[in-house]
Protein backbone atom coordinates (compact mmCIF):
# COMPACT_ATOMS: atom_id res chain seq x y z
CA UNK A 1 0.00 0.00 0.00
CA UNK A 2 1.59 3.50 -0.93
CA UNK A 3 2.81 5.91 2.06
CA UNK A 4 2.51 9.57 1.14
CA UNK A 5 3.88 12.19 3.26
CA UNK A 6 2.14 15.68 3.36
CA UNK A 7 3.82 18.49 5.00
CA UNK A 8 2.61 22.06 6.17
CA UNK A 9 5.27 25.14 6.00
CA UNK A 10 4.46 28.45 7.55
CA UNK A 11 6.82 31.09 7.10
CA UNK A 12 6.32 35.30 6.06
CA UNK A 13 7.53 34.22 2.66
CA UNK A 14 5.96 31.83 0.52
CA UNK A 15 8.56 32.20 -2.75
CA UNK A 16 11.48 31.45 -0.12
CA UNK A 17 9.89 28.26 1.18
CA UNK A 18 8.96 27.29 -2.52
CA UNK A 19 12.59 27.92 -3.52
CA UNK A 20 13.66 26.20 -0.60
CA UNK A 21 12.08 23.29 -1.44
CA UNK A 22 12.90 23.07 -4.61
CA UNK A 23 16.36 23.55 -3.98
CA UNK A 24 16.47 20.59 -1.67
CA UNK A 25 15.16 18.43 -4.72
CA UNK A 26 18.28 15.67 -4.47
CA UNK A 27 18.24 15.11 -0.71
CA UNK A 28 14.55 14.69 -0.59
CA UNK A 29 15.38 12.32 -3.59
CA UNK A 30 18.47 10.98 -1.73
CA UNK A 31 15.09 10.18 1.22
CA UNK A 32 13.32 8.34 -0.45
CA UNK A 33 10.94 10.97 -1.50
CA UNK A 34 9.09 12.03 -5.09
CA UNK A 35 7.47 14.95 -4.81
CA UNK A 36 3.37 14.80 -6.23
CA UNK A 37 2.05 18.44 -5.66
CA UNK A 38 3.22 21.42 -4.16
CA UNK A 39 0.36 24.46 -3.38
CA UNK A 40 0.50 27.49 -1.79
CA UNK A 41 -2.73 28.15 0.53
CA UNK A 42 -4.95 30.48 -1.13
CA UNK A 43 -6.35 31.60 2.28
CA UNK A 44 -3.23 31.91 4.88
CA UNK A 45 -0.25 33.80 3.08
CA UNK A 46 2.84 32.12 4.11
CA UNK A 47 1.71 28.92 4.21
CA UNK A 48 2.73 26.34 2.07
CA UNK A 49 1.63 22.47 1.53
CA UNK A 50 3.77 19.64 -0.26
CA UNK A 51 2.79 16.32 -0.85
CA UNK A 52 5.70 13.27 -1.27
CA UNK A 53 5.35 9.62 -2.57
CA UNK A 54 7.38 7.66 -0.14
CA UNK A 55 9.07 4.73 -0.79
CA UNK A 56 11.43 4.25 2.64
CA UNK A 57 9.50 5.85 5.68
CA UNK A 58 12.71 5.69 8.01
CA UNK A 59 14.30 7.72 5.57
CA UNK A 60 11.58 10.74 5.13
CA UNK A 61 11.46 10.82 8.80
CA UNK A 62 15.01 11.73 9.06
CA UNK A 63 14.79 14.04 5.93
CA UNK A 64 12.15 15.76 8.24
CA UNK A 65 14.50 15.63 11.40
CA UNK A 66 17.22 17.02 9.27
CA UNK A 67 15.25 19.58 6.89
CA UNK A 68 13.29 21.10 10.20
CA UNK A 69 16.67 22.02 11.26
CA UNK A 70 18.23 23.03 7.77
CA UNK A 71 16.34 23.43 4.14
CA UNK A 72 13.19 24.91 6.05
CA UNK A 73 14.39 26.29 9.18
CA UNK A 74 17.58 28.42 8.77
CA UNK A 75 17.34 29.28 5.06
CA UNK A 76 13.02 29.17 4.25
CA UNK A 77 12.44 30.85 7.43
CA UNK A 78 9.69 28.59 8.73
CA UNK A 79 7.69 29.89 11.97
CA UNK A 80 5.85 26.76 11.88
CA UNK A 81 5.65 23.16 9.94
CA UNK A 82 3.37 19.89 10.64
CA UNK A 83 3.74 16.54 8.77
CA UNK A 84 1.74 13.59 8.51
CA UNK A 85 2.28 10.26 7.06
CA UNK A 86 -0.97 9.13 5.25
CA UNK A 87 -2.22 5.86 2.99
CA UNK A 88 -4.61 6.22 0.35
CA UNK A 89 -8.19 4.54 2.28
Amino acid sequence: MALQLLCRLDGSDPETLVKALMDDSEDQAHAGLSRLQLWTDADQAGRVWILFDVSDRAKAEGWLQRAAADTHGRRAGVTASDAHFLRTA
